[in-house]
């Protein structure tokens, strides 16, 4: 089970890209994953308590990935 310390550690990442972004298109996608990241270690944190099933947060950080390298194609 990933822990939220391992999604803060991602959001946390994800914070630092967008400060060093070089245009405003990536930026605002880091800054998205991010909150993204954020959001997920909330929910890991909630779901510790209701053993709710994690598999929907993959699924969702695999979409936010999946747009992440699709831009990165696109703009070169």
């Amino acid at each position: 089970m990933i822990l939220a310390a391992d999604y803060r550690a991602k959001a946390a990442d994800c914070a630092r890209r967008a400060e060093e972004a070089q245009d405003d298109y990536h930026r605002k996608n880091f800054q998205a994953l991010a909150v993204m990241w954020s959001e997920m270690a909330d929910k890991a944190e909630g779901r510790a308590a209701s053993g709710t099933d994690a598999r929907t947060g993959h699924d969702e950080i695999a979409d936010a990935l999946d747009t992440i390298k699709n831009a990165n194609t696109n703009s070169r």
